[in-house]
């Protein structure tokens, strides 16, 4: 993410420029970055999943006949 400080430099620097063609190529990057929403999935609320019904078997965390060999 850009800061207000990083951005006010770019300008600067491009306005040092002098390239007019540059420095609107930068000013509707920096409009339409600032207008744009986020595009950021929304995280699901805390609890969402409760009372699903979901089942884990009872000898879950036993350890596994097939690495009997590796412990």
């Amino acid at each position: 993410m850009v800061t207000e400080t990083q951005k006010q430099e770019l300008i600067t620097a491009v306005r040092q420029m002098q390239d007019e063609a540059l420095w609107q190529q930068m000013k509707n990057l920096l409009t339409t970055a600032a207008t744009s929403p986020d595009t950021a999935k929304p995280r699901a609320p805390l609890g969402f999943a409760r009372g699903e019904g979901m089942w884990m078997a009872d000898d879950f965390d036993e350890p596994l006949e097939d690495f009997a060999d590796y412990m």
